[in-house]
């Protein structure tokens, strides 16, 4: 199963297979521009999530 997020700052979404594959692209994302967590969606809940 998919999962999918955008960050909560600007327009980037990102996908994978896992939350930890998620985390792993977001916190690229979030070191480059500062941006500090992203929504991402469990059926069709969208939760927010902090990578540190």
């Amino acid at each position: 199963m998919k999962v999918y997020g955008i960050c909560s700052s600007c327009d980037f979404e990102a996908s994978g297979e896992t939350l930890e594959q998620l985390d792993s692209k977001f916190k690229h994302h979030f070191v480059m521009l500062g941006h500090p967590s992203y929504f991402h969606r469990e059926g069709r809940v969208e939760k927010l999530r902090r990578v540190s």
